[in-house]
């Protein structure tokens, strides 16, 4: 099956990213080995890309070698996102489950936690 699926053209870089529509939508330049590719990206559409590429991601894990255990993991080598927002919410009629919700600019990230004790370790963790 991994040989059906399209032959990708390799990204360059990231020339350079700005708000469009007057800062209600993204716009990003991608380097391409044959030019330059702009794309405008509404909050639907970036958070499809996000989704995409956290799934990608996550389904690369098992074939790579080169990952460090998570503890090993240097500060400068992670992605540095400022939360504009965080909270912790109860998800189901018990409120044993909690999800944190984290606000990185304009796209809301939920992380789904099964245990109050770790909801509230994480968000304290997260505060300080």
């Amino acid at each position: 099956m991994e040989n059906a699926v399209p032959n990708p053209i390799p990204l360059q870089g990231i020339v350079m990213a700005w708000p469009a529509n007057d800062g209600k939508a993204f716009a990003i330049r991608l380097q391409l080995p044959d030019g330059e590719l702009d794309l405008e990206l509404d909050d639907t559409m970036l958070r499809q890309l996000l989704q995409a590429l956290m799934e990608s991601s996550e389904a690369c894990v098992p074939k790579r070698s080169d990952l460090r255990p998570i503890a090993e993991v240097d500060l400068a080598d992670g992605v540095q996102l400022p939360a504009s927002s965080l909270d912790v919410l109860p998800l189901g009629e018990d409120g044993e489950v909690r999800r944190l919700v984290m606000r990185v600019g304009s796209i809301d990230l939920n992380l789904m936690i099964d245990s109050r004790a770790t909801a509230q370790a994480l968000a304290t963790a997260l505060i300080v």
